[in-house]
């Protein structure tokens, strides 16, 4: 058997698993990463934008460059956005500008395919990061010391700090029997590929219903991303609809936000929130969606999953000499997790706070948020706060 000595090993080769271990190496640690996939490098030959697509706001853009990655997206597949709308009744819109807190843009619209082969294409370039993919870690102890971990090939990886970044089922934290505390919504989102007639640059939109929040996301070349989110059973109606007919419903319903459109691609994703009993265990600590799952109506998962990695990673290399001393190692892992908490339950308790006064249909509770919505617009000062916390500004990496 191959025994192999490393700083850090990471586990999850995903947008957050990568942007860790790039920013790690940045400071001269020696990576493993390991991921059930085969990180292969292909030209995207297609002419429709991937379904899944993210927000990256200003702080999380800021870190992409600090990585040295930013500049690789060709300028062409990233779309800025410079307004926010949200609302439940057209007399209740509130806008948030960029111009607002001083910054020329909130941040722009990737698809997250496109992010995760840039970071990739970054790792393979590293003299630092060694990458095992397709790997899968099929034994791992702690002895101590350091971890000894067991890949699917008989390789023996050897490393002073264990991270999973293996997202939102996490092996790594099921194998460590770290429980969670959630719950799956009764609800769906429905992401819809579609291209507009006019371009929809610069604004991201989101309206409130009692069945769900719909929101919409600009990306180039005048296609854009929709999120319809609803009953399991209504979802489950709508994609079983013949292309034509959903096209004709979508237009319907926001022909006033999106003007003519054609539709494109169809994905489904159950939705639930998630967060583990701790993040931190011996020589080891769980990061992203790993560490927290939310509800996406706000669109703030992997900015908050970015926050974890600017967090650790700034705590890891700020030490420096973690490495053979296991009482700092764990100094700096609760310091993350106490760092990181009140950030990550701010983000769960206000989005799950959003989804329940918003899926009732109550009378009086639906003129009190109209109403809440109509001050909010005319207090700019709150209005601005609300913005510095969404695109990062108001920093909690300290």
């Amino acid at each position: 058997m191959n025994k192999l000595f490393y700083d850090v090993l990471i586990c999850g080769a995903g947008i957050i698993g990568s942007a860790l271990a790039l920013r790690l190496a940045q400071s001269g640690l020696l990576i493993a990463i390991v991921d059930h996939n085969n990180l292969i490098l292909k030209k995207n030959k297609n002419t429709i934008p991937d379904s899944r697509v993210s927000a990256i706001n200003y702080a999380s853009v800021n870190f992409f460059k600090k990585i040295n990655i930013w500049k690789d997206i060709p300028s062409e597949f990233l779309a800025s956005y410079h307004y926010l709308k949200v609302w439940e009744c057209p007399i209740s819109v509130v806008t948030f500008n960029s111009n607002s807190i001083g910054l020329s843009e909130m941040g722009f619209t990737i698809e997250n395919n496109r992010l995760k082969s840039i970071l990739w294409k970054a790792m393979i370039n590293s003299l630092r990061i060694t990458l095992y993919c397709p790997s899968i870690l099929v034994d791992f102890q702690y002895n101590g010391t350091y971890w000894q971990c067991t890949l699917n090939n008989n390789i023996i990886v050897n490393s002073w700090l264990l991270i999973g970044a293996d997202g939102t089922y996490s092996k790594i934290r099921e194998r460590l029997g770290i429980g969670v505390t959630g719950h799956i919504y009764n609800q769906y989102c429905m992401l819809l590929t579609i291209k507009t007639e006019y371009s929809k640059q610069g604004t991201i939109w989101q309206i409130f219903t009692p069945r769900g929040p719909i929101g919409f996301l600009p990306l180039y070349d005048r296609w854009g991303s929709l999120m319809w989110f609803d009953t399991g059973k209504y979802i489950r109606r709508l994609q079983c609809l013949p292309k034509l007919i959903l096209e004709k419903k979508i237009k319907t319903n926001f022909y006033k936000q999106l003007g003519e459109c054609s539709l494109h691609n169809i994905l489904i994703i159950p939705l639930l929130t998630q967060q583990p009993h701790y993040c931190v265990f011996s020589g080891g600590v769980l990061i992203g969606d790993s560490a927290h799952t939310i509800h996406p109506l706000a669109g703030q998962g992997i900015n908050l999953g970015i926050r974890d990695v600017m967090q650790l990673s700034k705590l890891l290399i700020d030490i420096g000499n973690f490495k053979k001393d296991v009482l700092i190692l764990q100094e700096i892992l609760q310091s993350y997790q106490n760092k990181r908490k009140f950030d990550v339950s701010l983000m769960q308790n206000s989005i799950n706070w959003l989804h329940t006064i918003f899926h009732n249909n109550f009378l009086p509770l639906k003129i009190t948020r109209n109403l809440t919505f109509m001050m909010i617009e005319r207090l700019p000062y709150i209005k601005r706060q609300i913005l510095r916390y969404a695109v990062g500004v108001s920093s909690f990496i300290k």
